[in-house]
């Protein structure tokens, strides 16, 4: 299993260049199979710590929960990006950013990382920090991290790294201070 990671690895990143160029010249083609080639190389100490050298996570990922993750997440970034735009451009719905922490369940450290990505890539949210099982996350609103606080996100990640689901966790929502403390020596400007 170890020694199939790095080629399935080429062959997904050089099928990404080619759909995301287009082209078939030899230029673009042997530009696509060389940075392919070296980013799978480079990344093999990654993936042997993400993954583990057993490759256990990478055994127990489930194909099809994970499309139906994919096509779950997708659809989740137009509404939440109308929800932001709504904020942005309606006077009476105030921005109340914030930052959010939370601890979950999820064992493996390829959940974890599937769950900061799939916050950051969502509008409204960004994960600031992950400390192992704790998340730190910049919001926009309390709305934007509705499908963390009822532990949507959490539970559709676990189905696919066969985790046991996560309980809804309990959110620390911080506000920014409105007034941060006056440095003495800065003269305000009348």
């Amino acid at each position: 299993m170890n020694r199939l990671r790095t080629p399935v690895l080429f062959v997904l990143l050089l099928a990404f260049w080619l759909l995301l160029s287009w082209r078939l010249d030899p230029l673009f083609l042997v530009m696509g199979v060389g940075s392919a080639a070296l980013v799978a190389w480079l990344s093999r100490p990654l993936l042997g710590a993400v993954l583990g050298d057993a490759g256990r996570a990478a055994r127990h990922v489930r194909p099809g929960y994970l499309l139906l993750y994919a096509v779950w997440l997708l659809g989740r970034m137009p509404a939440a990006g109308l929800h932001i735009l709504r904020v942005v451009l309606d006077p009476r719905v105030p921005p109340r950013p914030g930052i959010v922490r939370f601890r979950t369940n999820l064992a493996s450290p390829a959940a974890r990382t599937m769950l900061a990505t799939s916050i950051t890539m969502v509008p409204g949210t960004m994960t600031l920090d992950v400390d192992g099982d704790e998340f730190t996350i910049h919001a926009f609103t309390p709305t934007a991290v509705a499908d963390l606080a009822n532990a949507a996100t959490q539970r559709r990640i676990a189905r696919i790294f066969g985790d046991p689901p996560d309980d809804p966790p309990e959110l620390v929502w911080e506000e920014p201070n409105p007034h941060p403390p006056m440095d003495p020596d800065h003269e305000e400007v009348a």
